[in-house]
């Protein structure tokens, strides 16, 4: 492939006038060196345990509510406390790596994932295993800015632009791992004993992620932007009054405090966005700069990525789910249905930097039509009856392929093109918006597979088919923003 790029768009003022030194060579400890292959190598492995835990969690939602005795209510709070809390504490956690050492902060999240994840594993009540996933949450959003500023400060290229893709690639690749991993492993031990010993293997791969940190050189920001410690907390708030209603409000049957929570909700987001223009015109930058979001690459690549891990972590929810009623709660039989669907994206995520170096708007264009024509052929296959593990391979395989074509490119092109200052707090949204992607998408989709489901899953091939549908129509909505994307920035590619 061979690409021609226009110049980034200038910096906006607010921006620029807090711009530090630019270039790689400013951020980097100059004792410390570049960052290597090896080095890459350990902050994706000490990355990978925060995306387990949500992969895991899909499959182990049901034993860990018979386990606790939780409902349906609790054991969707048990999935929305961890991604609510990382997405609440994403926003502050890189500017204080920026300030205290990016290398230091990997250590502190890393080692309090280890730790928390022990402790889940003897959680003896379901406030507890709560209360623990939420600290799990903030340890996950501690660690994972600093791995991508410190590829963004001390990666030289191309290293730099392989280990975006990677960055990716491995969001990806480590939820369908802890699919993987959590089904076979539960399915091996006994209910209570199973999902525990699930926790304490993320806490061993989070550990030996820590263990080669000392690989990985030590980063600051020359000129770090002040924390915005208030709007911060009324961000994260926001999405606590957001969030909670969506997971519990329908197997609560919709209280009136969830729907008070919505409309509390909306206000603190009314209010924070008032707040954040207000401080940005008295020449202070906030967690959200409005100046930032007004760059067409950095809005459009945000929706992108919102827009994917909505119906990312909600398909996987939706199938284990689905394949949970299949097999009276089994925890095997989810983690082999999505077999396939990992190796395809394993396989397309490792090759991609190698086959598509310069993959780009284009690239995600046509990947978001494969998906959808995946996804309808899934659809199809439930329709015929042919809803078996193995025949829906033939969907599941290629739509695996598909996600990896879109969601790698996403962050790289997003980056290259907005400007040196802009580019440091899209990346920081970016997370961001993954993690509120994730639990929006169980909430909302997911809760709506459930619904029409059923109790008794009675209707569980008819609730498949619908959402399948709804995906899919995302997924042509995604393609729209990639052509956009493409056309705003002046980026053509030909393979």
């Amino acid at each position: 492939m061979s690409s021609s790029l226009r110049a980034p768009a200038p910096t906006p003022p607010a921006l620029a006038a807090h711009a530090p030194p630019t270039g790689p060579a400013a951020d980097p400890d100059p004792a410390a060196g570049a960052l290597t292959h090896g080095g890459l190598a350990v902050l994706l492995l000490a990355y990978a345990p925060v995306n387990i835990v949500f992969g895991s969690a899909n499959v182990l939602a049901d034993p860990i509510g018979r386990d606790l005795g939780a409902d349906a209510s609790g054991q969707q709070l048990v999935l929305a406390a961890y991604t609510t809390a990382f997405a609440a504490s994403l926003v502050i956690a890189g500017r204080l790596g920026d300030r205290w050492g990016r290398r230091r902060l990997l250590l502190v999240g890393s080692l309090s994932m280890v730790l928390v994840s022990v402790l889940t594993a003897f959680a003896p009540t379901l406030h507890t295993a709560v209360v623990l996933r939420v600290l799990l949450g903030i340890a996950a959003g501690l660690l994972t800015p600093q791995v991508l500023s410190t590829i963004r400060a001390a990666a030289p290229e191309p290293l730099r632009t392989t280990g975006l893709m990677l960055f990716a690639a491995v969001a990806g690749v480590s939820t369908v791992v802890g699919q993987l991993m959590a089904g076979l492993v539960a399915s091996a031990l006994p209910e209570h004993l199973g999902w525990r010993a699930v926790q304490l293997l993320i806490g061993l791969i989070a550990l030996i992620g820590a263990a080669g940190l000392p690989r990985v050189p030590r980063t600051r920001s020359s000129a770090p932007l002040a924390l915005d410690a208030g709007g911060a907390a009324l961000l994260g708030s926001t999405l606590l009054l957001l969030v909670i209603p969506l997971t519990l409000g329908r197997s609560a049957g919709w209280p009136l405090w969830t729907l008070l929570s919505l409309a509390a909700g909306v206000l603190a987001l009314a209010l924070f966005w008032i707040l954040q223009r207000r401080s940005e015109r008295a020449g202070r930058l906030g967690v959200v700069p409005p100046s930032a979001l007004a760059l067409p690459v950095v809005h459009r690549g945000l929706l992108m990525a919102l827009l994917f891990f909505v119906t990312y972590g909600a398909f996987l929810y939706e199938v284990t789910s689905f394949a949970q009623l299949r097999t009276d709660g089994g925890t095997l039989g989810p983690a082999l249905l999505v077999l396939g669907f990992g190796i395809a994206f394993v396989t397309a995520s490792a090759l991609l930097p190698r086959l598509l170096p310069g993959a780009g708007p284009r690239a995600m264009t046509r990947a978001a039509v494969a998906q959808a024509l995946a996804l309808l052929a899934l659809a199809a296959l439930v329709l015929t009856g042919h809803s078996s593990p193995m025949a829906l391979q033939w969907g599941l395989v290629p739509l695996g392929a598909a996600q990896a074509l879109m969601f790698g490119p996403l962050l790289s092109t997003v980056l290259s093109q907005a400007p040196q200052r802009a580019a440091g707090i899209a990346s920081g949204l970016f997370t961001t918006a993954q993690q509120l992607g994730l639990t929006l998408g169980v909430a909302v989709l997911g809760g709506l597979f459930r619904g029409l489901a059923g109790a008794d899953g009675g209707a569980a091939d008819h609730a498949l088919v619908i959402v399948l549908a709804v995906h899919a129509l995302c997924a042509l909505v995604f393609a729209a923003l990639a052509r956009s994307l493409r056309q705003s920035t002046g980026t053509s590619s030909r393979k």
